[in-house]
C-alpha cells in the first residue's frame, strides 16, 4: 500500500485536508505501507511557501508524520511538483507520440467567447473545437504561434466511464459531458489533472483517498491512464463535511484551518480523534481513543457515503476529555503558551501542576485557562459590586470571614516547600481543616461558609477546589485579601 496527500500550498491546512491526511495515515499504518506528501504548486500565483510551513507543521502536530516527502526526501523525489517539470515534459511526449493530445492555439477571448455562448443558449461549456476553429486552429499551428495549449482528445465514441469507488461502489460518467481538456498550460505548467497522474504512476500510488470534490476529476484522469497504458490505482472519495446547517463548511460558520484550532488550545490528540470520526466509525465503537487504535481498526468500507457534519460540542467534548486525562508535566507544557500573560517565575513546576490540576475540570479549551486563572496572579483583586452587597457586606457574610481570620488562618496547613509531596500533604490537610471550619459555625449551610471567603479570595462564588487554591494562593496572599474583604460595606451594583 503506497498512499499520498497531494495538497496545494495555497492556502493554510484546511480541516477537510487534514482529515484527508488522517484516513491516508490511518489506512497506510493499517496495512503496513507508506504515507506520502507531496505538494502540487503549479498554482504560480497562489502558491506560498508560508502556506506550505503552514501544511508541514499542521499534520506533524497531528502526529501524521510522512515516510517520503519534499522534507525527507524518498526514492521517487522531487515530492514538490514545480520541481518535476522535466518529468512531464517526458510523459506529455508520450501522449503526443500516441495522438492523445493536441496543441490549440485559441486564444483566451476565443474560448471565453464559446463559453458565453453555451451560457446564453443555457447548455453546459464542453470544450470541442468546431470545424472552422479547427481551420483556425492548423492554420496558427502552420504560422508557428508559440500561444497554445495541449489539450487531452477525448474520443467522441468512448464508451461511458465507471468509476470503481472503494467507498461509493461504481459511478458512472457520460465521456460527452467532458470535453478536450487542458494537460499542459502556455506557461508549460502541467494543469492538476495531468501531474496528478504522471505523479500517481512514478510515485506507484496504490490507493487514491480524498475528499468527493474530486470525484468529477477522476473520468479524466482515468481516461490519462487509459492512454499511458497503466493500472489506475483505487479511488476511494470520502463525502464532504458540511456545517451543522448542512452548508459548505466556510469561514462564515467560524474557524476552517487546522492551525487556528490548535491555536485556540484545542490538543492535537483532540483534533486527531475528532477527524477520525468525521465520517468513519471504529468497528469497536469506542470513540475516545489514539490514532494508533484507530489505525488497527481503519478500513475503507466504514467511511460514510453521506456527509459529515463538523459539531463542534462533539470536538469540545473530546478536548476537555484530553484536557484532563493529560499528565500533569505535559498540561503545564502545552499550557504555558496560555499562561504567557501571567508572571509565573516564582511559581514552581509542582505548583503550577497543582493549579491546572484544580482547574481543569471545566476546561474544554486551553484558551480559557486565562479566565480561570486570573485571580491567582492579581495584585489587587476586584470584587465585583453584587457579590460585595449580596456575600461580603452582610453580616453573615462578615461573621464568617472574621472567624475565618481569627480561628482558621493562624493554624492553616500552608505548604512549607513548593514540591509535589508538600503541596498534596496541605491540600489534603486544608480540606480536612475546611470540614471543620464549616463545623463549627453551624447552623450556617455550607454555602453560607463558603462563598464569601471564595468571593474574598477569588471575586467569584464558584471556581477552583477551595483548599486547593488557599495553598496556591499561600498565607499572606489569603491574609492579605481577607482583611481587605473584612468589612466590606455594601454598595451599589
Amino acid at each position: 500500500v503506497r498512499v499520498r496527500l497531494a495538497p496545494s500550498p495555497t492556502g493554510y491546512l484546511h480541516i477537510g485536508t487534514a482529515r484527508a491526511a488522517l484516513f491516508n495515515w490511518l489506512f497506510a499504518k493499517h496495512h503496513g505501507g507508506a504515507f506520502i506528501l507531496r505538494l502540487e504548486d503549479t498554482d504560480e500565483e497562489r502558491s506560498k511557501c508560508e502556506f506550505a510551513t503552514d501544511i508541514y507543521d499542521g499534520l506533524h502536530r497531528l502526529g501524521l508524520h510522512w515516510d517520503e516527502g519534499p522534507d525527507v526526501g524518498g526514492p521517487y523525489a522531487p515530492y514538490v511538483q514545480s520541481e518535476r517539470l522535466p518529468i512531464y515534459q517526458q510523459w506529455l511526449s508520450k501522449l503526443i507520440e500516441t495522438g492523445w493530445v493536441y496543441q490549440c492555439f485559441l486564444t483566451e477571448a476565443e474560448i471565453e467567447a464559446k463559453r458565453a455562448l453555451a451560457h446564453a443558449e443555457n447548455v453546459p461549456f464542453v470544450f470541442r473545437l468546431s470545424q472552422e476553429e479547427a481551420l483556425i486552429n492548423a492554420n496558427r499551428l502552420r504560422e508557428g504561434s508559440h500561444e497554445f495549449v495541449y489539450r487531452f482528445k477525448v474520443p467522441d465514441d468512448h464508451p461511458p466511464i465507471v468509476v470503481h469507488d472503494a467507498i461509493r461502489s461504481d459511478v458512472t460518467f457520460d465521456v460527452a459531458t467532458l470535453g478536450d481538456f487542458v494537460v499542459m498550460k502556455r506557461s508549460g505548467m502541467p494543469t492538476f489533472n495531468f501531474a496528478n497522474v504522471v505523479d500517481d504512476i512514478t510515485m506507484k500510488i496504490t490507493h487514491v483517498i480524498r475528499g468527493e470534490d474530486h470525484l468529477p476529476n477522476t473520468p479524466r484522469q482515468l481516461l490519462m491512464y487509459e492512454a499511458f497504458g497503466e493500472t489506475p490505482p483505487v479511488f476511494a472519495h470520502a463525502s464532504m463535511i458540511l456545517a451543522p446547517d448542512r452548508s459548505k463548511l466556510s469561514k462564515r460558520h467560524g474557524a476552517t484551518a487546522l492551525s487556528e484550532y490548535l491555536n485556540m488550545g484545542y490538543l492535537p490528540e483532540a483534533v486527531g480523534n475528532f477527524l477520525a470520526l468525521l465520517g468513519w466509525s471504529p468497528p469497536d465503537g469506542v470513540e475516545v481513543a489514539g490514532l494508533q487504535h484507530f489505525a488497527s481498526l481503519f478500513s475503507l468500507d466504514r467511511i460514510a457515503q453521506s456527509p459529515a457534519v463538523f459539531d463542534i460540542d462533539k470536538l469540545n467534548w473530546l478536548n476537555g476529555q484530553a484536557i484532563r486525562a493529560m499528565a500533569l508535566p505535559e498540561l503545564r507544557r502545552r499550557a504555558e503558551p496560555f499562561l504567557s500573560t501571567f508572571d509565573t517565575s516564582h511559581w514552581s513546576e509542582a505548583k503550577l501542576e497543582l493549579l491546572l490540576d484544580v482547574v481543569r475540570e471545566p476546561l474544554t479549551r486551553l484558551n480559557e485557562l486565562p479566565a480561570s486563572v486570573d485571580y491567582f496572579f492579581q495584585q489587587d483583586l476586584t470584587v465585583a459590586p453584587d457579590l460585595q452587597s449580596d456575600v461580603l457586606a452582610p453580616d453573615e457574610g462578615q461573621k464568617v470571614l472574621a472567624h475565618f481570620i481569627e480561628a482558621f488562618l493562624p493554624e492553616a496547613p500552608f505548604a512549607a516547600a513548593s514540591t509535589h509531596e508538600a503541596l498534596a500533604d496541605a491540600r489534603t490537610q486544608m480540606i480536612e481543616a475546611l470540614k471543620t471550619f464549616t463545623q463549627s459555625l453551624k447552623p450556617l449551610k455550607p454555602k453560607a461558609v463558603m462563598w464569601p471567603i471564595r468571593a474574598a479570595l477569588t471575586g467569584r462564588v464558584h471556581g477552583a477546589e477551595l483548599a486547593a487554591t488557599l495553598v496556591l494562593l499561600g498565607s499572606e496572599c489569603v491574609m492579605t485579601r481577607s482583611r481587605r474583604a473584612l468589612a466590606v460595606q455594601s454598595v451599589s451594583p
